[in-house]
């Protein structure tokens, strides 16, 4: 190293032009990896955290469509009502049965009754009171099974009125008015609600990129973190935000390609950001210290 130096002295000296160009190109040639990463860039895709698929339990004929592409809904707000004037008639029947199965009930345990003072005057025999409490035990099943029948036929009746199962914005309803709906596995769903506030970056990032941000202080634990930071624009140039960091990755790694499957979180206040759009992911290279490092990456 010290006959390096003493080569570098003298080409300063004799040769200044020659001794520049050379230096710079052993700057380069011992720069840092991360360095030329500056100058990396990684398509990514934005995507949606919150999603859900709204099926039907329920078979019918849609009665009425309650919202609209477009419309945000709470959580449990109605989306859609079938026809049920079956649903409802079953109801009725079952609340019937149920009724007639406590009157039943009452009579048993009436007659358990008095069967079991006349026991105790002598004027009735031990299988009339036997009989007695075997009628009190049946009409007790009767009653469970007519609350069973009453739960199902209400559980079904409820079902007619589809909800949102998450808060979102609804997106391609496929049903209209006087459309049938059948409980089938392959069909498509009949809304689909997307939660616009909570979104990410999703990218392929070279595994050797990924590795070198992994903080290998927390090896002995499930937790990882990323010091890398990544500034995301969209194809126009328009910054999303700055500083996005890491919060998960992929288990699989990609032998084809070499890379890993990574995501950031991305605020969305101003809702203008959409699921599907794709934008342009650049590292930001710059000094890290620990105090700055972030430990919200974790492995699936």
């Amino acid at each position: 190293m010290m006959r390096v130096f003493e080569m570098l002295s003298i080409l300063v000296i004799t040769r200044p032009v020659l001794s520049a160009t050379l230096i710079v190109a052993l700057f380069w040639a011992h720069a840092p990896d991360q360095a030329s990463a500056g100058g990396a860039e990684f398509e990514g895709r934005i995507e949606a955290v919150d999603r859900s698929d709204v099926y039907s339990r329920a078979e019918g004929i849609v009665e009425e469509v309650l919202v609209e592409q477009g419309d945000y809904v709470e959580a449990g707000t109605p989306l859609l009502q079938l026809r049920n004037d079956l649903e409802k008639l079953a109801v009725d029947a079952a609340s019937a049965e149920l009724a007639k199965a406590e009157a039943l009930l009452l009579q048993a345990q009436d007659k358990l009754d008095r069967a079991a003072q006349l026991s105790t005057r002598g004027a009735a025999t031990e299988v009339a009171l036997l009989d007695a409490e075997t009628n009190l035990a049946l009409a007790k099943a009767a009653r469970a099974l007519a609350e069973t029948e009453l739960e199902i036929a209400q559980t079904n009746y409820n079902d007619t009125l589809i909800r949102a199962p998450i808060s979102g914005h609804v997106e391609d309803p496929r049903v209209g008015p006087g459309s049938l709906v059948e409980f089938n596995s392959g069909d498509p769903p009949l809304f689909q609600l997307v939660n616009l506030n909570s979104l990410r970056v999703a990218f392929e990032l070279p595994y050797a990129h990924w590795v070198s941000g992994l903080n290998t202080s927390k090896t002995h634990s499930e937790e990882l973190s990323n010091s890398g930071r990544f500034r995301v624009e969209t194809e126009i140039g328009q910054a999303l935000q700055d500083a996005i960091v890491l919060t998960g990755s992929a288990v699989w790694f990609d032998e084809n390609s070499g890379t890993i499957r990574v995501w950031a979180h991305l605020e969305n206040s101003e809702l203008t950001l959409r699921p599907g759009m794709k934008v342009r992911v650049t590292p930001m290279i710059y000094p890290v210290t620990g105090a700055d490092q972030d430990h919200s990456m974790v492995r699936p």
